[in-house]
């Protein structure tokens, strides 16, 4: 590449950057919000100045084309991105460039990916490069939510290509993708809502939650208990006195961890660090600690359920715990992450997003979360697994291309991670990130090396005429 694309590119990518598309409230001709559909016609218009044929599709998706012919290849990517959520160095919605990096929401995941492969349909089409297939690049903006998106891409008739690939998870390609299953675990329970009014956890299905707080009801059970610890109105006292200090301690979290503010009521805040839901083990779920608080005070609270919550769910072992847990060699292992709660008409309600290796079903893990905690749980979604053998010609041809250009050798991978492969027949992940590159993602001070996005663009141009022409 040269200085000028160099710098185009990363100045595209500051533009889109700047869009926060989150979803938000849906509008007429805006399903996903109108940030997102921002994004998507920021898309649209910048492949139509590039001289590509490109399309929005009904604010849920668009794509551009390069090329002819009655076939083509596909590359998918996304723009809409997660919350910003806490701990930011610098503003998430304006691209910085530091030490050999660029900060922001969504360069890496995944508008980075979308801007480079952008890039790289206008050099095809500068060039003129012969291709035997078109090349269509399929973005949406609802994938962090379950990829709706491309879903209505392909039922108001998008064109299926022959072929894709997704850069949106890892190097050098994936050839397993786990099942996804959204579980909600529920409970009616009056004790514990004559106690709090409120309850929290991410703002997203498929994140560790890096805050959560409660809200206690005054004169509550637990409110008077809160009081009597601290000798009055409640304080960062109570964190530090029987039963809560030992609960803490024992769980290896941090006073510091946990806040507590007066006002109309007294809400309860902990603090924790955000991951994405398909590696949890990164994370530190504020959600686990602020339930943690509520069973310690189960003796005054009186819950029928939460003793069982808090044991069964709260800890790394809760898939081992609820007879779950299967690592198989050719999907991987199960993971499990709670990242939302809500209380509303008395019942308290879990969102839990399993990522489920081959013969693990959604069912099989409501059953058994049902029988280890007394509460009913419903799958809201269930996305099976994507798995296409290493000797198929897509993976190896991704893969020489990668080897190729890069001298990287590394064996096609598994990974917990869902992306748009899983919508298409005949396409896999590949790409963005090389294995040994934290980017923060879905974290705070999300991030992704520029010389990264420079050698992806090489690596995703060779691949989008190596499948073209195949």
């Amino acid at each position: 590449m040269d200085e000028m694309l160099n710098r185009e590119l990363l100045d595209d990518l500051a533009e889109i950057i700047e869009i926060p598309s989150v979803y938000s409230t849906p509008e007429e001709g805006a399903p996903y919000g109108k940030q997102c559909l921002r994004a998507l016609e920021w898309f649209v218009n910048k492949a139509k100045s590039y001289g590509l044929n490109a399309e929005l599709i009904d604010g849920a998706c668009a794509y551009a084309e390069v090329g002819s012919g009655k076939e083509c290849i596909g590359i998918l990517g996304h723009l809409d991105v997660v919350p910003a959520g806490n701990g930011w160095a610098t503003d998430p919605f304006k691209m910085v460039e530091e030490n050999g990096k660029v900060y922001g929401r969504g360069v890496g995941d995944d508008k980075g990916a979308v801007v480079v492969c952008l890039h790289a349909l206008r050099t095809l089409k500068q060039n003129n490069t012969p291709l035997k297939r078109r090349v269509r690049l399929i973005v949406g903006a609802d994938e962090e939510r379950g990829s709706s998106c491309i879903r209505h891409y392909l039922k108001t008739g998008g064109e299926v290509p022959v072929m894709s690939f997704v850069p949106d998870s890892e190097f050098p390609v994936i050839n397993s993708e786990k099942g996804i299953a959204h579980i909600i675990l529920k409970f009616a329970d009056e004790n514990l809502s004559r106690n709090i009014s409120y309850i929290d956890g991410a703002e997203c299905a498929n994140a560790v939650p890096d805050k959560s707080s409660f809200k206690i009801i005054n004169g509550s059970p637990l409110h008077q208990a809160f009081e009597k610890v601290c000798g009055g109105a409640p304080t960062s006292d109570v964190f530090k006195a029987a039963p809560l200090a030992a609960q803490i301690v024992s769980s290896g979290a941090s006073f510091a961890d946990y806040e507590i503010t007066n006002g109309k009521c007294v809400t309860v805040t902990a603090n924790g660090t955000a991951e994405h839901a398909s590696t949890p083990e990164k994370g530190d779920s504020a959600l686990w600690k602020t339930l943690g608080v509520l069973a310690a005070y189960n003796g005054v609270i009186e819950s029928k359920y939460l003793d069982k919550i808090y044991e069964y769910l709260c800890t790394p072992l809760a898939s081992s715990k609820l007879g779950v847990y299967v690592d198989d060699p050719k999907s991987g292992d199960t993971s499990m992450c709670m990242s939302q709660a809500w209380l509303e008409n008395n019942t308290l309600s879990l969102l839990i997003d399993f990522r489920l290796p081959l013969g693990v079903t959604a069912e099989f893990v409501a059953e058994k979360l049902e029988a280890a905690t007394g509460c009913k749980a419903e799958v809201r979604d269930y996305h099976e697994n994507l798995y296409i053998d290493e000797n198929a010609p897509l993976i190896k041809s991704l893969l020489g291309v990668y080897r190729k250009i890069t001298g990287d050798m590394t064996e096609p991978l598994k990974v917990g991670g869902g992306t748009y492969a899983r919508e298409l027949p005949n396409a896999v992940a590949f790409g963005c990130t090389p294995i040994d590159i934290d980017i923060n993602m879905h974290r705070a001070d999300e991030n992704f090396p520029i010389a990264q996005l420079f050698k992806n663009y090489e690596i995703y141009l060779a691949a989008a005429v190596e499948l073209a022409n195949l």
